[in-house]
Formats: structure tokens, sequence, C-alpha cells
């Protein structure tokens, strides 16, 4: 089966600075977001940055992304980041998921869990809509672990589970290898939540991103790929910009 691919762009931390192919604008990210469309994305991950270039989490400007890339990239399915990168509490992230009308969002179990309690978390899932797609990104078994307690105390509602697991870290500068994705999938299968997965996905920091990807895509697993992650092409050159890692994934995965 051909995996999704995804893309992540920008992020929260990849400054013009460091390359200046990181989309920091909406406008750019929409031009970039055309771009990897063309190259053979499915999906784009979307960070917004403030006038500083930082990581923003606002309900109107995400509203506003949304409907421009439906208008200038209708094929284009957009995830917007609930992600607190450092800046954000958990009940910042709350506050947004009640206010945001998108019908794809991403969020980090533990960041939302954070000081909060479960009959708290319990509350704002049940209080979200249905039909809102969540990726729960996921960092390391521990995570899988709590994903699982909260779905099967009820707390995230009946809606089916999409992960992102996250191979390495960027604050870090922890680089990943294919070996890392092996104990989430074994804390998956001892914990007994696989059968309660919809979709799985990947995404890899550093140099070895796209090998990476490519040994997830090998095990059934969709891909996320772009700046946000890594700036470099398997050869270790720069990459021009993350529509280039998506036309060199998609031949590397033939």
């Amino acid at each position: 089966m051909t995996p999704m691919i995804m893309v992540a762009p920008n992020g929260a931390r990849l400054m013009p600075e460091t390359h200046a192919g990181v989309p920091i604008t909406d406008a750019s990210l929409i031009e970039e977001g055309r771009r990897c469309f063309v190259a053979g994305a499915q999906a784009l991950h979307a960070h917004l940055r403030d006038a500083e270039g930082g990581h923003l989490l606002d309900a109107k400007r995400y509203h506003a992304l949304v409907s421009a890339f439906a208008d200038q990239v209708p094929g284009l399915n957009i995830q917007v980041t609930s992600e607190a990168a450092g800046r954000y509490s958990s009940e910042d992230q709350i506050a947004l998921l009640n206010r945001l009308h998108v019908p794809w969002v991403s969020l980090s179990i533990r960041e939302i869990s954070r000081d909060q309690s479960v009959s708290r978390l319990a509350q704002f899932f049940a209080a979200l809509p249905e039909t809102l797609q969540i990726q729960f990104i996921l960092y390391d078994e521990a995570d899988v672990v709590q994903l699982q307690a909260l779905f099967s105390e009820g707390v995230l509602g009946q809606r089916p589970l999409d992960v992102l697991y996250v191979l390495g870290r960027y604050t870090e500068h922890r680089e990943s290898s294919p070996e890392m994705l092996d104990p989430f999938l074994r804390a998956v299968m001892r914990c007994g939540l696989a059968p309660c997965i919809r979709s799985q996905m990947v995404c890899a920091f550093g140099r070895q991103q796209l090998d990476v990807l490519c040994a997830a895509a090998k095990a059934g697993l969709d891909l996320r790929v772009g700046f946000e992650n890594g700036i470099w092409r398997r050869n270790g050159a720069v990459a021009s910009g993350t529509a280039e890692l998506v036309s060199e994934l998609r031949d590397a995965l033939g």
C-alpha cells in the first residue's frame, strides 16, 4: 500500500537565518504547500508564526489559513498543530481547540494532559466535535501507555485513534534512526492499543530523515517529511525546500 505523505514545511523553531527556504508567512507556507502538492504530498502539517517568527497558536489565523489553502491548493488536506513548543500551557492549548473549527488537528497527548485532571480531560474531549480528526503525537513509549490508559477509560471518547510517532528530537539534536520505531510498535502491541488505532504515521529528525521514512514505509506506516524535522537530502546536501524532500522521498519509495 502506498503511504500517505504529509509535509511539515516550517515547524515552530527553524528560522530563515538558518535556511531561507523555511516559510514563515502564511503566503509563503501556502506557496510551499503548493509545490509539495505538485511533488506528490497529500497533506500538510501547519504551524503559524508571529511577526518575529515565533510559534503562534491563534484560532482566527488558523481559520484564515485553512480557508486560503482550500481556495488556492484545494487538493491538499490541512492539519493544524496545537503543539505547545515550549511556549503555551495545556490550558492555552485547550482554549485554542475549543475555539477552532477545522477538520484536522495534531495534539501531543503529553502536553494536553499536563497539569490536567482526568475529569477535566474527559470534559474537554467530550466537547470537541465528533467529526474532528485528531492525530495524537507520541514522543516515547510512556506516551503510548498514557494514550492507551486514557482511551480505555473513555476519556478520549469513541473516535478512532490516529497517531504520530516522533523519532529523534530537535531540541536535543538527537538524530533519528530506523530502529527508534521498534519501541513504539512494541509498546502498542504490549498494551493492547493496536486494535484501536486507525492510522500510524512517522516523522524523523535529522540527517537520516528520508532513510528512516523509507524504512517506516516498508513497515506500512504513513510518513511526515519536511523542514520541521530536517533540511537534508539523502546524500547529505541541504535541500532547497520541503518540496524537494518530497520528490526525493517519492523517488526512493518507487
